[in-house]
């Protein structure tokens, strides 16, 4: 039997106790691709590592802000799906992830049990699209 597919995250995120906590909940089921830690790098290493799916810390440093970056890695590579990964509980914030082109939306006290759900829903609605 075929082992399940692991899918290539990036996580995008400026807080190194935070990446290394994500990284070793993510490795169980997927392959971390790599850690950018701001906005400056993000959109250049999304293009040359080609992961299926980037985690957005939506506090992330740097000339763009996170609804900027999604909507230009939206535009660059579409077949990216984005996962917005704040600390902010908020629905407003939520809605305008969405509106910029994000898959999924993570509150941060809850990656432990929302985490992989929302990357595992990215990666089955990017596998039904045409």
């Amino acid at each position: 039997m075929t082992p399940p597919r692991r899918p290539r995250v990036l996580l995008a995120d400026d807080d190194a106790q935070v990446a290394a906590a994500i990284t070793r909940l993510l490795s169980v089921s997927c392959d971390v691709a790599g850690c950018v830690r701001d906005s400056d790098t993000l959109l250049e290493t999304v293009a040359r590592l080609r992961p299926e799916v980037v985690l957005l810390d939506f506090s992330l440093p740097g000339r763009l802000n996170a609804l900027e970056a999604c909507r230009l890695m939206k535009a660059t590579t579409p077949q990216v799906g984005i996962v917005a990964f704040t600390a902010h509980d908020d629905p407003d914030l939520e809605r305008l992830a969405y509106e910029a082109g994000a898959s999924g939306f993570v509150w941060k006290p809850q990656a432990a049990t929302d985490l992989m759900p929302a990357i595992q829903a990215v990666i089955d609605r990017a596998s039904r699209e045409p």
